[in-house]
């Protein structure tokens, strides 16, 4: 019998210490037989001892000179020879010695689909930070540890798509620089319908509650709210009116002023109650916190348009 493959791409830079975290428990993957596992780190023209930590370990080193995590993951993919395509952030870490196992059992049991993944958790060694509380709760609250596995719409940070999925949509989009990912599971949930016509069913992405990831938060208050600046400038254009949202008040910068408390109480119900489940006492103590964060989104949201120029890199 063939061996199969699963390829996991993990697009880095300037992350080392994450890095090391994830690379290590990538080692420690067992994989079931018929199956290998091969890891592709991309060197995304970092400036720190990155290189350094993939070469400890078992990886192939690419190094990519231009710049954005759209390029990177397409320069990984086309290097890569798995079937499954695992892309990973590099500051997440997969739970489990078998979570590759449970990679492929899922991707046999769903059978022709999108791509999926799972929960994104705080690191317990971040629990007890208020700022890495409000930046995970912020960012990250939507893909909690009570969420029911189905059709997500959108799953960041940790996806597996097939490659003849992913090659078929043509991979990451490289004009994006910020919600590439989300692009791209749009362009694959619509990817039946360019093989089988207009009526075609879509091809869902999954969320499963059993994948779960534990992804570093920002520990920082100047590196969080850096982080949703830069994420939300293109998010008007590029999330809220692609996704169809019925927000007439955004089309003209005067009724986007006047609906800045209508976006900011928006955004910030479901962190909030995520949060509050998750923990009360932290949810009081990070409050400030994570409600500069979010305003500090709303803003860039009202005063933004399009993707950063390309000599902007994305804050860590």
């Amino acid at each position: 019998m063939d061996q199969r493959t699963v390829s996991i791409i993990i697009p880095v830079r300037n992350q080392p210490e994450t890095l090391e975290l994830l690379l290590a428990a990538l080692d420690m993957q067992v994989c079931p037989e018929g199956w290998a596992i091969e890891v592709v780190c991309v060197d995304n023209n970092s400036t720190d001892h990155t290189a350094e930590v993939i070469h400890r370990h078992n990886a192939v080193y690419l190094l990519e000179m231009i710049l954005g995590p759209s390029v990177a993951r397409n320069t990984g993919a086309a290097a890569s020879v798995g079937e499954l395509l695992w892309f990973i952030d590099a500051d997440a870490v997969p739970l489990g010695n078998d979570f590759v196992s449970r990679i492929i059992q899922t991707s046999e049991e769903l059978g022709d689909f999108g791509g999926f993944g799972g929960p994104i958790l705080l690191p317990d060694v971040q629990k007890n930070n208020p700022i890495a509380y409000a930046d995970h709760m912020a960012c990250w609250s939507a893909w909690n540890a009570w969420r029911p596995s189905g059709q997500s719409g959108f799953q960041p940070t940790s996806i597996v798509i097939p490659r003849a999925v992913f090659e078929l949509v043509g991979g990451y989009d490289t004009k994006l620089r910020v919600l590439e990912d989300w692009d791209l599971q749009l362009r694959i949930e619509q990817s039946r319908q360019l093989t089988e016509g207009p009526d075609a069913p879509i091809r869902p992405i999954w969320f499963i509650e059993s994948l779960a990831v534990a992804h570093s938060a920002r520990g920082s208050l100047m590196r969080t709210l850096k982080h949703s600046w830069y994420w939300g400038l293109p998010s008007r254009e590029g999330w809220l009116e692609r996704s169809g949202v019925s927000a007439k008040y955004l089309e003209r910068p005067v009724l986007r002023w006047l609906g800045l408390p209508r976006l900011f109480f928006g955004r910030a119900i479901h962190p909030l109650q995520t949060a509050w489940r998750v923990s009360r006492w932290r949810t009081v103590l990070c409050l400030p916190f994570i409600l500069l964060t979010l305003f500090v989104w709303s803003i860039a949201v009202i005063v933004g348009k399009g993707q950063p120029e390309d000599n902007q890199i994305a804050p860590v």
